[in-house]
């Protein structure tokens, strides 16, 4: 298991930390897309962050993690499922982190190779 670097002793970096931080409380913001020369400490921070994350509670089985308190935002699947069970299994599960290809930018986006 991989160790993860404690978010409070990186030292520098404030507004990408800011940027994390905000995103954290408010996930409708949609992301960070932290980028940067190299050792900067921009995947070091991203994954100290996303260690300090609460569990997420998401339907089991689901492969789109629907949140079982949001019925109006369930997928197809999980709609389905529910009329069909009557109710649906819950789990817990760990904050997404999502690290992006050091290739990856905005121009490639919708080309197919």
């Amino acid at each position: 298991m991989r160790q993860t670097y404690p978010f409070t002793a990186i030292v520098g970096q404030e507004r990408m930390k800011r940027a994390l931080i905000l995103n954290a409380i408010n996930p409708q913001i949609g992301g960070v897309l932290i980028r940067g020369e190299r050792g900067t400490a921009k995947s070091t921070a991203a994954r100290a962050l996303a260690a300090l994350l609460p569990e997420m509670e998401v339907v089991q089985g689901c492969r789109f993690n629907c949140d079982p308190t949001r019925s109006d935002l369930f997928c197809d699947e999980c709609r389905e499922r529910l009329e069909r069970e009557g109710v649906l299994p819950t789990g817990l599960l760990a904050t997404p982190f999502v690290d992006l290809p050091r290739k990856c930018h905005r121009r490639s986006r919708g080309r197919h190779p």
